[in-house]
């Protein structure tokens, strides 16, 4: 009996003691939830405070007013709101240093504010002239699709007489990254690195009568553009466009060649042509490694916080003859090339272009700053302009 009473006992005062903590827990979280309630209305009362401070003229106790909720407390709206407002108190209290460090500040918080004639005191727009937070660099990545077209220079055929001839487009994939330098707001110059796979099929009609060939070489690529870029610099969306030259390895190549009869006649009499195929054809040796085009382009920037997203739509022109004459009828070893007896079939010289569409990602390093000289002639012509 004793026994039971004491687990009785027992049982209860566990239970008392898990209550207690689940007490104790809950009004901790609640203190917690309240304090950081209490602090984000208070910090909202102080800015409003301060505006009102400001607005009756009275700008000695702005910044004490402001510091506890500029060091833990603000959010990065208020902050932008509360450093512009003390730019202005400082420009008023001729105190430029002070005002500078606010307006860098400002930047640092939101680093695509733009002070204008329209929303801004003249003295705080002629004070942003002094500052920029343009990234010095901004690296991207970038990945898509292509497609390349083939421009013949000189075709070589292994018949005595013309024969029909059409060039085929082959969809492939293009990844890389880049980075641009900026020269100011607008104007940048850009480098990238792609890793690219190219394919293009030519088809010939007509070989000795009525006999089809086909030729699909599958290319890999790096792809080192470089080129003069302009874009928008204000707005969620931001055009952009650029014209460049690039550098072109050839890695590596290979054709898948077939060649099939496809006369009436023959079909009637015998039955169905076995094709004439064989496993691919390495041609890396036949081709030059490294080639030379010239670029176009365009396409838009998406913002997405302080960063963005593109598409981008380009179109590169080789400039190279991609064949190594002295190779091109050899195998290897330098015997006769194979593929002509077979596939009566050896490459023609020609130049290769690529129209690619990729999609990327921007990550703008933006480095908030004072700089040597400021530009206040433009706020004058902004001025102008307003007035009239």
């Amino acid at each position: 009996m004793a026994s039971i009473e004491f687990r009785s006992a027992f049982n209860q005062r566990k239970y008392f003691s898990v209550k207690l903590k689940s007490v104790a827990v809950g009004f901790i979280l609640s203190f917690v939830t309240l304090t950081s309630f209490g602090q984000d209305t208070g910090c909202l009362s102080t800015l409003a405070l301060a505006n009102e401070e400001f607005n009756a003229g009275r700008f000695f106790g702005i910044p004490s007013l402001l510091k506890q909720c500029l060091d833990n407390g603000f959010s990065t709206e208020q902050k932008v709101q509360a450093y512009h407002l003390l730019t202005q108190a400082y420009l008023i209290l001729d105190d430029p240093i002070a005002a500078e460090d606010s307006y860098l500040k400002l930047l640092q918080a939101d680093p695509e504010y733009i002070a204008s004639p329209e929303k801004d005191p003249i003295d705080l727009v002629y004070l942003s002239k002094k500052f920029t937070a343009t990234p010095i660099f901004t690296p991207h990545i970038r990945g898509g699709t292509n497609v390349s077209f083939v421009r013949t220079i000189h075709e070589i055929n292994t018949e005595p007489y013309p024969v029909g001839r059409s060039n085929g487009i082959r969809p492939a994939l293009q990844i890389g990254l880049g980075v641009d330098w900026n020269i100011n707001d607008n104007l940048s110059i850009g480098g990238e690195g792609l890793f690219s796979f190219k394919s293009f099929k030519v088809t010939k009609t007509g070989l000795s009568g009525d006999d089809r060939q086909e030729a699909i070489e599958r290319q890999v690529w790096v792809d080192v553009p470089i080129y003069v870029k302009y874009r928008d610099d204000f707005g969620k969306v931001r055009p952009f466009g650029y014209v460049g030259a690039a550098l072109n390895l050839l890695l590596g190549s290979t054709a898948e060649l077939r060649t099939e009869n496809v006369s009436p006649s023959l079909s009637e009499t015998t039955g169905s042509q076995v094709p004439t195929e064989g496993p691919n054809i390495k041609l890396g040796y036949k081709r030059n490694l490294i080639n030379r085009s010239i670029l176009i382009g365009g396409g838009a920037y998406y913002k997405v916080g302080k960063n963005f997203v593109f598409a981008d739509i380009r179109y590169m022109a080789g400039l190279s003859n991609l064949v190594k004459e002295s190779e091109n009828y050899y195998n290897e070893d330098g015997s006769l090339s194979t593929t002509i007896p077979r596939y009566r079939w050896t490459g023609d010289y020609y130049r290769l272009d690529n129209l690619s569409v990729s999609i990327g990602f921007v990550k703008p390093l933006y480095n908030p700053r004072k700089i040597k000289r400021a530009n206040t002639k433009k706020v004058m012509r902004d001025i102008s302009k307003d007035n009239n």
